[in-house]
């Protein structure tokens, strides 16, 4: 009895680790097979850039210098890389038109008034392209300075119309009051906020930059950028239900845009450049395939 128990026993566990192995090959073939999929789509780095200053005290992860801005267009340039707007990228899934060999995308966060100083004359003289993101409450805020600096001011209506109109920039909703870590940890849902509640939040703050670009800039953005790059679910929701075609998130990541596969995007992932490491070394990183 007792043998025969051992031997029932040793069948049993014998078929539960065949099942374990096979489950976990099977697993690993899903995942080959999910990984060869995503990587069937079009390769697109996503640069993340923030303010632009000559002033070697305010270096740090966000703000870098015109040189070395200067350097990494020149390196991307150089290595044929050819500089996209979003909407290049969704036209493309949904299957209108086609997408260069090696596509890049740059983009500026928060609409900081340097852009005009320091980027537009590069992106003019190297015929390049890129895509800001600006903050409703900023731009506001920055139509009401006399005198603006590079140091410390925002885009104003008048300047996003001007980059708009030289066709080499492409336009962001950044949120209108949401660029923030206070009680609301930038666009996302706070702790114990109802649906409906974050909801009402999330489109008055976004509709709110939408209708003021609209009524002072002739344009209204498809993409939107998360703040800080805090996304939940729900703020996934809402923004496909604002009628985004895109938005950009802050994972360090490639990105493969396929057709059809709307999924791709969303959340796209980008690589922050900060300064203080040499345009090899980021570069390296930032246009890998992963």
């Amino acid at each position: 009895m007792f043998f025969s128990l051992r031997i029932k026993t040793s069948v049993i566990a014998a078929i539960v680790t065949a099942a374990a192995v096979i489950s976990v090959v099977i697993f690993m073939i899903f995942r080959a097979n999910a990984d060869e999929d995503h990587r069937e789509g079009v390769f697109v780095p996503i640069i993340m850039y923030h303010s632009i200053l000559k002033d070697e005290s305010a270096w740090n992860d966000y703000v870098l210098s015109p040189i070395e801005l200067e350097k990494d267009i020149v390196y991307l340039k150089r290595n044929g890389w050819t500089p996209v707007f979003i909407s290049d990228l969704v036209n493309y899934n949904k299957g209108f038109g086609d997408l260069p060999e090696k596509p890049v995308v740059l983009t500026f966060d928060d609409g900081d008034y340097n852009f005009m100083t320091y980027v537009l004359p590069l992106l003019e003289k190297y015929d390049f392209k890129a895509t800001v993101s600006v903050v409703g409450g900023f731009s506001e805020y920055a139509c009401e300075e006399a005198a603006p600096s590079p140091a410390y001011s925002y885009l104003d209506w008048e300047d996003i119309k001007t980059l708009s109109a030289s066709g080499r920039v492409e336009i962001a909703n950044h949120t209108y009051d949401m660029h923030s870590l206070k009680e609301r940890k930038g666009s996302s849902i706070k702790e114990g906020e109802s649906f409906e509640d974050y909801r009402r939040a999330f489109f008055n703050d976004t509709f709110k930059t939408q209708q003021l670009l609209k009524d002072n800039c002739g344009l209204v953005p498809k993409v939107y950028t998360y703040p800080y790059g805090f996304i939940c679910e729900e703020s996934r929701q809402l923004v496909k239900e604002c009628g985004f075609d895109a938005s950009l998130g802050v994972q360090e990541k490639p990105n493969y845009i396929v057709r059809g596969d709307e999924a791709c995007l969303y959340d796209m992932n980008r690589y922050n450049r900060p300064s203080f490491i040499t345009t090899d070394e980021f570069m390296k990183k930032a246009l890998s395939a992963g």
